[in-house]
């Protein structure tokens, strides 16, 4: 007997492969890829959805749900462009210059008086030797007392409260320690506008000479000033 002659047409082209379920995970991709990347989440993340969507959409093109495939591909590419342009957006804001170190403060020798943008107006005059005349309150040794006159003027419109002015002492590269029990007490009234106050307070310092600096802020919000000199 022959051989049983085959049924399939010889002129008819030959199946397309079936990929459907591809081309629908490719839409599906495509959708996912293109939320994230209008959402704030990782665009790492959102790019290698789309990556992936973008691959299994080409593969799926050969199928027979071209439509869907290529709804996929676009929606990939869309992902592609928004994430990448978010990335670059990024990274460019990582680079963007740091502030400017703020400025180093005034330095003024001592009897200079320094005027502030609101009217304040402090001088700090030249150190001079305080001396103890009670021997419990004697400096020890290789130590020494100077007393400073502070001199303020409330050049202002507005009332000053003087005692919210801060004054830090160092000598040879050290913070200086006040002595509380002598000197003037800190001035707690208000200065009114165009007045004027002076008051004394005394440091204790190092026996031997070195740089004496005398730092002033009026305010915990304005720029303080360094008075200088050798003692």
């Amino acid at each position: 007997m022959g051989q049983a002659a085959s049924t399939r047409n010889p002129y008819l082209p030959p199946p397309k492969p079936k990929f459907g379920v591809l081309a629908i995970a490719a839409l599906l991709l495509g959708a996912l890829a293109l939320c994230g990347s209008v959402l704030p989440i990782s665009a790492v993340a959102t790019v290698a959805v789309a990556l992936l969507g973008l691959v299994v959409a080409v593969i799926a093109l050969v199928g027979d749900r071209k439509v869907l495939a290529s709804i996929g591909a676009v929606l990939c590419v869309a992902a592609l462009v928004l994430s990448g342009a978010a990335v670059v957006d990024r990274f460019a804001g990582n680079r963007t210059p740091s502030p400017a170190a703020p400025a180093p403060p005034v330095r003024l020798p001592f009897g200079e008086r320094h005027t502030w943008p609101d009217g304040r107006t402090i001088s700090v005059l030249p150190p001079v030797p305080y001396v103890e005349t009670s021997e419990f309150s004697r400096p020890p040794e290789g130590m020494r007392h100077v007393q400073f006159a502070v001199a303020v003027h409330n050049g202002g419109p507005d009332a000053y409260h003087v005692v919210t002015a801060t004054i830090t002492v160092t000598h040879r590269g050290r913070v200086a320690k006040q002595h509380f029990g002598a000197g003037d007490p800190v001035p707690v009234a208000q200065l009114s506008p165009g007045g004027d106050i002076a008051y004394d307070v005394v440091f204790e310092i190092s026996s031997e000479p070195g740089e004496l600096q005398v730092e002033v802020q009026p305010a915990y919000s304005q720029e303080p000033v360094r008075f200088t000199g050798v003692l």
